[in-house]
């Protein structure tokens, strides 16, 4: 299949990764390439140069000009301006070329409101909670038969139902090949990766591994500066590191000789790419009650404690970091193979392709509304 896949534009798509989605995105793009598929990714330059990559343009309006009419809309600016131009033009990209699906991974609402124009399926991956401009996206795309919405996990495939009537729920999977597993972790330490934003607690982490007498390494890119300065840089010492914006290659290190792995999202977090990663190694994980925390842990490779009770992780840290390493291998391993996952995505692909008819393009719906002869 010639698939187009739509990625946000506000990271790369490589490594190190900025986070989940864009390594869910590096993964299904890889992954889809290795299966024969032709892939074009719209995406930022900088990403992988492995991949056939689209730019679209980023910058059509540089700078401000006259008074702006909409100037007084909240939110209305040069930046949401220029974003939906390059969405507006990947999608007429799109319509020019000859695809016979779309995965869109954008988290923007354009792709959505103009799927029924592409000429294709559209396959549209649910990987947050709803927030307004996505709502306004989804609602404008379920009338399209051509549409085809999945969740990353249960728990948001939950929080969506009162928008999405149907919803096929397909678990991310990983590299597992890649995630090299170690036999044992270094006695009284622990691991935590990802943003270092509010919603991912890191404070969290750093004040459980002190109350249980654990060294703390934490690694991943900060992506608020002020939140990093005010709640995790006095927090360091001799005892609890910031490691930096780690490759997999030593996030794999990181987390292997780890006894345990920590998990402290204070919101519903959609999936946790990084709870199968820290199994993959065999690293055991204390979880906060988080989202999907419950569909990727069990009682064979980690414990799951209420949000925010820093007491509570801090006493299951010892007893998360003696269970069995390979049974979080094989958690990893059984449930959440990037194989089974590509798998899932291509049978709902053969699904939808020999069922939808080729649909118009935007300029063709404008010329036969107005009675323009082409």
């Amino acid at each position: 299949m010639k698939i187009a896949l739509i990625a946000h534009l506000k990271f790369p798509i490589a490594e190190p990764f900025h986070g989940g989605l864009e390594m869910h995105t590096h993964c299904l793009t890889q992954e889809l390439m290795a299966r024969g598929h032709e892939v074009i990714l719209f995406a930022l330059s900088a990403s992988d140069p492995s991949f056939q990559i689209i730019e679209p343009t980023l910058n059509a309006v540089e700078k401000e000009g006259a008074v702006d009419l909409f100037q007084q809309e909240p939110g209305f600016g040069l930046e949401f301006v220029n974003k939906f131009h390059a969405y507006l033009d990947v999608v007429t990209t799109i319509q020019r070329g000859d695809f016979d699906i779309v995965h869109n991974n954008s988290l923007h609402f354009l792709p959505l409101s103009l799927a029924h124009t592409l000429g294709c399926p559209m396959v549209t991956t649910l990987h947050c909670p709803p927030f307004p401009s996505l709502q306004s996206g989804v609602i404008l795309a379920r009338p399209y038969l051509g549409n085809q919405f999945v969740a990353v996990s249960q728990s948001i495939a939950q929080q969506w139902a009162a928008d999405i009537t149907h919803c096929k729920v397909i678990h991310n999977g990983i590299q597992v090949d890649r995630w090299h597993a170690s036999t044992a972790g270094t006695p009284g330490t622990a691991f935590w990766y990802g943003r270092f934003c509010p919603e991912k607690g890191p404070e969290y982490a750093i004040q459980a591994a002190k109350q249980a007498g654990y060294k703390l390494r934490l690694a991943g890119s900060i992506y608020d500066q002020d939140y990093f300065d005010r709640e995790i840089a006095p927090r360091l010492d001799e005892d609890v590191q910031y490691v930096g914006h780690l490759d997999h290659r030593d996030i794999c290190r990181e987390a292997g000789r780890a006894a345990v792995g920590l998990f402290t999202s204070t919101w519903d977090e959609p999936f946790g790419l990084v709870l199968p990663e820290m199994l993959a190694c065999g690293t055991p994980v204390v979880s906060f009650d988080s989202g999907a925390a419950g569909e990727i842990l069990d009682d064979s490779c980690g414990i799951i404690v209420p949000k925010r009770n820093v007491a509570a992780m801090a006493a299951a840290m010892p007893r998360a970091a003696a269970l069995d390493r390979a049974a979080c291998r094989r958690r990893a391993e059984f449930h959440f193979p990037v194989g089974r996952m590509i798998t899932d995505y291509e049978r709902l692909y053969q699904k939808l392709v020999p069922q939808v008819p080729a649909l118009p393009t935007v300029t063709s719906v404008l010329r036969s509304s107005v009675g323009v002869v082409a």
